[in-house]
């Protein structure tokens, strides 16, 4: 038996990390994620061996929903000079969010072209960014682009963060024993840097504007949408339930290899697709709708088939384990449910319908503390 191998589309993050690649790549084929711009500059910091590996051998792919041709250089210079000019800049941009993207209504529509066109007046784009989409999209791009580089500046002060960490460990051990008690210089600084940039719901409607109001779609459609964020999924559940009058059903709690920082080893991994129960899975993954709970159980439970494969393959004392939760919304559209989920705003009738209408796979994964 050879199943078509289902993809999946990784949300709302446009640089995902090897702690989400690794988990998904051993189920779904190919793996994609947005980007804000074609031929992107991603931090250092951000930028993933796994993900260049799984590039190459076509298990992940990066998708441009909106390209912006002759505009990427003004944009990435745009981007250029908010990296430049530091917190005050991108205290400018989140505002501009906040106004423009995190509101909507007519009444708002004014002062919110207004800020955007004085920050794209040095830029001379402002002439490409009248129309209404057009506009959209640019905010969508540039609040994911300050989102990334958030992000980097957040990994940087943790990794600087673990090295102040690992020198006290070393100068302060005596201190500690004599006290019987550990004590850190660090302890509460290290929690600053588990903060998030609080435009976490802003993050995930510049996604979803991107997404479905641009112009391309991904050369392989996602079978499903993937998230880490519980709440995001919560929110498209609900609103799915609010919409259609139906419950969203969770037909999957998938146990999976965390990776724990390691390489995907590829022999492990044709090894685990190669085997009879990758089959059943993908079939299930398929049509979520037909399957019976005693399937569902051997893929579910701690100490099943599939768990017990996993621990031939990929033992958890040295991959560590994860849990993808997964959702089967019947009859509905990725793009209508994610607009009215997180887009909803006046623009929402401007997503194209779609021809067909099967059902929308969402789900989120879960991270086992070690």
């Amino acid at each position: 038996m050879n199943t078509k191998k289902m993809s999946a589309c990784i949300f709302p993050e446009t640089v995902p990390g090897d702690a989400i690649l690794f988990p998904l790549v051993q189920v779904f084929s190919p793996i994609v994620y947005c980007r804000a711009v074609e031929d992107d500059e991603i931090p250092e910091v951000l930028q993933s061996p796994l993900a260049r590996d799984l590039e190459e051998a076509g298990l992940g792919t990066i998708h441009v929903p909106s390209p912006l041709g002759e505009q990427r250089e003004r944009f990435l210079a745009l981007i250029k000079d908010l990296k430049n000019r530091g917190d005050d800049y991108a205290a400018r941009l989140k505002n501009i969010s906040l106004s423009g993207i995190g509101r909507g209504g007519r009444s708002r529509r004014e002062s919110k072209n207004a800020i955007i066109e004085n920050l794209l007046q040095s830029k001379g784009v402002q002439d490409e960014v009248r129309e209404k989409q057009d506009m959209l999209l640019w905010q969508a791009r540039l609040l994911l682009k300050l989102g990334e580089i958030f992000d980097a500046e957040q990994l940087c002060l943790k990794r600087d963060l673990e090295k102040i960490s690992e020198m006290e460990n070393g100068l302060f051990s005596e201190l500690r024993k004599e006290h019987g008690q550990p004590f850190s210089l660090t302890k509460n600084i290290r929690s600053a840097t588990g903060r998030t940039d609080g435009l976490q719901g802003l993050r995930l409607k510049a996604w979803t504007r991107l997404y479905c109001l641009g112009d391309d779609r991904p050369a392989v459609p996602p079978n499903c949408f993937i998230s880490t964020n519980q709440d995001a999924v919560d929110l498209l559940v609900e609103e799915y339930e609010r919409l259609d009058a139906r419950t969203g059903q969770c037909f999957l709690k998938l146990l999976l290899p965390s990776g724990e920082n390691k390489p995907l080893p590829p022999e492990r991994l044709q090894a685990l697709q190669e085997h009879e129960l990758f089959d059943r899975l993908q079939a299930l993954l398929a049509d979520p709708m037909a399957g019976q709970q005693e399937q569902v159980d051997v893929f579910a439970d701690d100490t099943g088939a599939w768990a017990e494969l996993l621990e031939t393959i990929y033992p958890a004392a040295e991959y560590g384990r994860c849990r993808l939760h997964l959702y089967v919304l019947p009859k509905v559209q990725p793009c209508k449910l994610l607009m009215e989920a997180f887009g909803r705003d006046e623009d929402q009738q401007q997503v194209r319908p779609q021809k067909e209408a099967g059902d929308t796979v969402i789900g989120w994964l879960e991270s086992f503390e070690r």
